[in-house]
């Protein structure tokens, strides 16, 4: 039964698209059944996965034109063997005005009941979607089994996270959810500089033990892996690679911890 992931924060650019990916790559490079949503209509996920495997396949029905049948399976596309892939395209973004013809409380479930066939299939199922309050992040919220808050050590970024904790949290209420939020991963930390210290310490303060262990450094071979692809050919790809696969490690051990509870 697959386990259902979101990297999430409502502020763009806190490093939620690379997260999600990386953690997708080693899934796969682990052997593991993987099923990548992307659910950003600027399809960056798509773009970094096709650059990383050259990836040419398109899929039979766009993912818009599945979400419209409500029907997904003719919308994945295989990429690796253990890994496959909802591409995503500009033409998502007209989704969320296709969907007004549901109550609101109906529209907020589709992709939870569309998914759910698929469950059997894959280890896990990873959602990219856009920085912002709509159809797209609702739907994932709900869809998902486990969401890890991505805070890079920006102010605005950590102001922006406990509102997305609070938003989160009210959304489980309302809907009585069953989604646990795995914790807060600190993105792009600069070693001993004065912001990302206070910013590190204030998360700390306000979610305890519930911040990552194993951190995200700031390195530049991540800008090439959203550039160019992931690689691991080199020394520095085998330092970044190491760094997100010890996060990978934290977040697979939270969430056999919360399935013992």
């Amino acid at each position: 039964m697959a386990k259902v992931l979101l990297h999430f924060n409502f502020k763009g650019g806190v490093g939620k698209t690379t997260m999600t990916v990386l953690d997708a790559y080693l899934l796969n490079r682990m052997g593991k059944k993987v099923l990548l949503i992307d659910m950003d209509p600027q399809a960056n996920a798509t773009e970094i996965i096709n650059t990383t495997f050259n990836n040419q396949k398109r899929p039979k029905t766009s993912f818009y034109d599945g979400l419209l049948k409500l029907d997904l399976r003719n919308s994945i596309i295989p990429v690796t063997d253990n890994l496959d892939m909802i591409p995503s395209d500009w033409a998502l973004s007209s989704w969320p005005g296709k969907v007004e013809k549901y109550n609101r409380h109906d529209r907020a479930l589709i992709l939870k009941n569309l998914i759910e066939p698929f469950r059997d299939q894959y280890d896990y199922i990873l959602f990219d979607v856009p920085p912002t309050l709509s159809t797209f992040t609702n739907n994932a919220i709900l869809a998902s089994d486990y969401i890890a808050l991505v805070l890079q050590t920006q102010r605005q970024a950590y102001t922006s996270i406990l509102k997305t904790a609070k938003y989160m949290y009210q959304l489980r209420e309302d809907y009585d959810a069953k989604y646990d939020v795995l914790g807060v991963i600190l993105y792009l930390v600069k070693n001993n500089a004065k912001t990302d210290n206070e910013i590190s310490t204030s998360a700390k303060e306000s979610f305890g033990n519930a911040v990552f262990k194993n951190y995200v450094y700031q390195q530049e071979r991540i800008k090439v892996f959203g550039d160019e692809g992931i690689h691991d050919k080199d020394y520095w790809d085998k330092r970044a690679l190491k760094m997100y696969q010890q996060t990978l490690d934290e977040e697979l051990q939270r969430i056999e911890e919360s399935e013992n509870e």
